[in-house]
């Protein structure tokens, strides 16, 4: 399949190459001049299928921004690009905590912890088994300590279940998950912090972006956050968004069985990272899987409900293998239906990140209804492990046509296809690859 697609694999090479920042990859060329976290997870799974060391450094580099504390940061900035984008280094007064590193400029939040997964998929696609060992020995407390931190200081419960405290956490900006959450957050606008958002500034229309609401939301928590100084118990105590998310734990716990699969190599002691993952898995099905509709919910932590939201985080669980075989099925189901767009139908692409007959659609609009190849890539793996073969055929097939027809783009419309948000995406050139090699 490489050889067929061979020039535009070549034109993904390319961009990866001109996003290169040295020790990293940005994840578009101006929209996002700096690292981001899940970014450079699904970046190096592409490099790993044709460069092993540039796929080891680009998880190296991000690892080296970790706090103290474990966790690891949602952007590591880029010193020499500072001035593009917001919120940068000086709003986030991340040097107010104890528990940031030394020699980094970093936000003070974290993102879904895909690295163990991208690991052992570096470690798979190594040609020089030799050089992986040694780059696993060494990134495997790194990565450890990362799931320690959601554990020890994100599952309040001690149920398995992770909190996000923003929705840029979630990676998932303006999802309509989170519009009831961040509807609840009373804020005084002129108590705000003064700030000027930058992303309206590189081409890409409101239109297609977060609403100035939501980011004075976005902002607030900021503001609480380095007012609280980073400790995460403050936070806890005091925070307005407190949200189980069903993509988050789904990735922490396929995260965690990764892992312990890193760790047998090693020669580890995986006990840890096996009761975690199954413990996680226990408590997605016990307390997030809503019968009704064939899908799991985000949990709010604040009113003690499920957000009945139907967007493509809820079918996420297939990835760890929370599901049973009898969900997994509601959930194939669910995604054979019109608002997902099943097999076959040529007036659709899928999985749309929210439900096509959902009131709050919007085709164009970032989080709340395009296509985008990182979750689909993430429910191909899912669809896999519960043997849904043609569905998952189909998902591939989906994210090379859209690629091939309308190139690298940040999403998809997920009915005429049409690219939007930033061109020359780096995870949308990183996943098409793998997915080819797949």
């Amino acid at each position: 399949m490489v050889e067929k697609h061979k020039l535009l694999v070549e034109k993904a090479k390319i961009i990866l190459n001109n996003n290169w920042l040295g020790k990293s990859t940005k994840p578009a060329p101006d929209l996002y001049p700096h690292q981001w976290n899940w970014d450079s997870g699904f970046i190096a799974i592409g490099y790993s299928g044709y460069n092993q060391e540039r796929a080891q450094q680009e998880l190296s580099t991000l690892f080296k921004a970790q706090w103290k504390n474990g966790m690891l940061p949602q952007i590591v900035f880029n010193s020499e690009a500072l001035g593009g984008y917001f919120p940068e280094p000086d709003f986030w007064q991340c040097e107010r905590s104890p528990h940031y590193p030394d020699g980094v400029l970093t936000s003070g939040i974290t993102m879904p912890p895909v690295h163990g997964i991208a690991a052992l998929h570096i470690y798979q696609y190594a040609t020089n088994k030799d050089l992986a060992l040694e780059w696993l020995d060494d990134m495997y407390p790194r990565i450890y300590s990362l799931h320690e931190y959601f554990y020890r200081e994100r599952d309040p419960n001690n149920e398995g279940l992770v909190y996000i405290r923003h929705p840029w956490e979630s990676g998932l900006d303006n999802s309509p998950t989170w519009d009831i959450p961040l509807k609840a957050i009373v804020i005084d606008k002129n108590k705000l912090p003064e700030y000027e958002r930058k992303d309206l500034k590189k081409g890409v229309p409101q239109s297609q972006r977060p609403s100035d609401d939501d980011y004075d939301r976005y902002v607030f928590l900021v503001d609480l956050f380095r007012r609280l100084r980073y400790e995460e118990n403050a936070i806890y105590q005091e925070c307005p968004f407190l949200i189980q998310d069903p993509l988050f734990n789904s990735i922490l716990s396929k995260a965690n069985e990764d892992l312990a699969k890193i760790g047998h190599i090693l020669g580890k002691d995986t006990t840890q990272l096996e009761e975690w993952h199954e413990q996680t898995n226990r408590s997605l099905r016990k307390k997030m899987w809503h019968e009704h509709h064939g899908a799991f919910d985000a949990f709010d932590l604040l009113t003690g409900k499920r957000i009945e939201t139907l967007t493509a985080s809820g079918f996420l669980p297939l990835l760890c293998g929370a599901p049973t075989k009898e969900n997994a099925q509601s959930i194939y189901h669910f995604l054979e239906s019109n608002s997902f767009c099943p097999m076959h139908n040529h007036s659709c692409f899928s999985i749309p990140n929210y439900d096509l007959q959902g009131e709050y659609l919007d085709p164009k609009n970032y989080w709340r209804g395009p296509v985008w190849i990182n979750t689909n890539w993430l429910l191909m793996k899912g669809l896999e492990r519960y043997g849904f073969k043609e569905k998952a055929e189909s998902v591939r097939e989906d994210i090379i046509e859209l690629v091939k027809r309308w190139g690298f783009h940040e999403y998809f419309d997920p009915y005429r296809g049409t690219g939007y948000g930033t061109d020359n995406f780096s995870w949308t050139a990183a996943l098409f690859i793998d997915s080819l090699i797949e």
